[in-house]
């Protein structure tokens, strides 16, 4: 695989189904795709933004790590108008691009590591 910076603090992978994702660096230490569940955002963060049930919500079942933040403010990807592979992980409901997507991240990974 060929490592290609998006930035200074993120890497692309180019997907056939969802076109050029930005892959922040420091999320990608922390990715487990043994641990990942569909419909979840692998940053971290609960996903229901893009569900539309917001973190603000007091009775937010899904609460994890993002203190009560929009995942999409969160996201620094996203707050720098980047098309973020792992909020991708989070909303996007067709199984062919998000197989696509996690495998992409495995292989980024990999390469990175060796």
């Amino acid at each position: 695989m060929d490592i290609t910076r998006y930035d200074e603090h993120a890497y692309a992978i180019d997907t056939k189904s969802a076109g050029r994702l930005a892959v922040d660096a420091e999320t990608l230490k922390s990715f487990d795709p043994e641990q990942h569940v569909h419909g979840t955002a692998a940053c971290g963060c609960c996903g229901c933004c893009f569900t539309g049930d917001c973190c603000h919500d007091s009775d937010c079942v899904n609460d994890k790590e993002c203190n009560a933040k929009d995942c999409d403010k969160a996201c620094t990807e996203n707050n720098e108008h980047h098309d973020c592979a792992f909020c991708h992980l989070a909303f996007d409901t067709d199984e062919a691009s998000h197989e696509e997507i996690v495998k992409d991240l495995v292989e980024l990974k990999a390469a990175l590591a060796a």
